[in-house]
């Protein structure tokens, strides 16, 4: 039986007008709700350790992009892969990442004061600049995102000019040049099993 095209049309319509209601939050406005997020579950004295953990872990699995960061982090080493080593790759990195960094929140983040500066957008790329200000230290950190489906995505941080992406480029450009490919995912998938 044939649905009537008004039914596809409307759910089209629908698809549209979500994701222009996720674009239309400013970068600004983004990142402010992630650490709001994060700084509310940190000073949340009900919550274990374990199940803190947890609850940041999840914000960061669905705030950042790991297929285009894992892309990123190889660079030109990505083309000479295969699909599988891809797929392989971008479900180890992404992993690793999560877990990494979730460390980092739990013990860098606690009730630390965030003051947001400049905003700048870029066809589809956006940075928002922020300050994490301490009683003996003002840390700047400056959060990377661009357009996706679901609206803005993070694919950097960087951390008083130390950008995280860059540092996986460093580290496994080095790895790949030295060893290969194959040996950095393998040692990738032993920390990986390590810390699970």
């Amino acid at each position: 039986m044939r649905r009537p095209l008004w039914i596809f049309s409307l759910a089209l319509a629908l698809c549209w007008v979500w994701t222009g209601i996720a674009l239309a939050e400013s970068p600004t406005t983004y990142v402010k709700g992630i650490l709001d997020k994060v700084m509310s579950l940190q000073n949340d004295a009900s919550l274990s350790g374990q199940a803190r953990a947890k609850a940041i872990h999840g914000i960061i699995e669905r705030s950042f992009d790991f297929s285009m960061m894992a892309k990123s982090s190889l660079g030109s080493a990505y083309d000479s892969i295969n699909a599988g080593q891809r797929q392989e790759f971008t479900h180890t990195f992404s992993y690793l990442f999560q877990d990494s960094y979730t460390r980092l929140v739990l013990n860098f983040l606690k009730k630390e004061n965030i003051e947001y500066g400049a905003e700048r957008k870029e066809g589809d790329r956006a940075q928002v600049a922020t300050t994490i200000v301490r009683p003996n230290e003002n840390i700047p950190v400056t959060y990377l995102m661009h357009t996706a489906s679901q609206g803005w995505v993070l694919y950097d941080v960087i951390v008083d000019g130390v950008s995280i992406l860059h540092n996986y480029q460093t580290q496994f450009g080095q790895v790949i040049r030295t060893k290969s490919f194959g040996f950095l995912l393998q040692k990738m998938e032993e920390q990986r099993r390590a810390i699970q």
